[in-house]
């Protein structure tokens, strides 16, 4: 599922889980807004909101977050951060199979950033004994020179 965009292009890929509770809907609807509001400054160039699932097996079909997750995880490795606790693998049992296997959890919300049609930030990420949340990532962009901080982040880690 990579994101395609024109040449200069900033754009924004909001993940979000499909069934949650209503706390966390309203966290989500909330993040989706203000992603939206950089859009109407001109912040950025556009938003696109995917529902992905809670968990997605680790083997058998290749599915579209596991992709997605490989993409992430080569940006954490070229940008020394980590995914984890974010994205975590666990082994789940399935009642109606009685079957056991390694899933991948994903994170309730993810945002990814794409310049040039090139992955440059994923939230939420792990460096060191920093977290960054989505919404400290949404208020670095919206920053003046919030972009321009990320970009040199991703300069100093690489």
């Amino acid at each position: 599922m990579p994101l395609t965009s024109a040449q200069g292009e900033r754009r924004a890929r909001l993940f979000v889980r499909s069934e949650l509770p209503t706390p966390s809907r309203k966290r989500c609807t909330a993040i989706e807004r203000e992603v939206e509001s950089l859009v109407c400054q001109g912040v950025i160039d556009g938003v696109e909101t995917v529902e992905w699932q809670k968990r997605v097996p680790l083997r058998g079909d290749n599915s579209g977050e596991r992709e997605l997750y490989n993409e992430f995880a080569a940006w954490a490795r070229e940008a020394g951060v980590a995914l984890a606790p974010f994205f975590d693998t666990r082994l789940c049992y399935s009642t109606t199979t009685g079957e056991r296997r390694r899933e991948l959890v994903l994170p309730v919300v993810c945002l990814a950033l794409y310049e040039n049609g090139d992955l440059v930030r994923v939230a939420p990420f792990a460096d060191g004994g920093r977290a960054e949340s989505v919404e400290e990532c949404i208020a670095a962009i919206a920053d003046g020179d919030g972009l321009a901080r990320l970009e040199s982040t991703e300069a100093s880690t690489a």
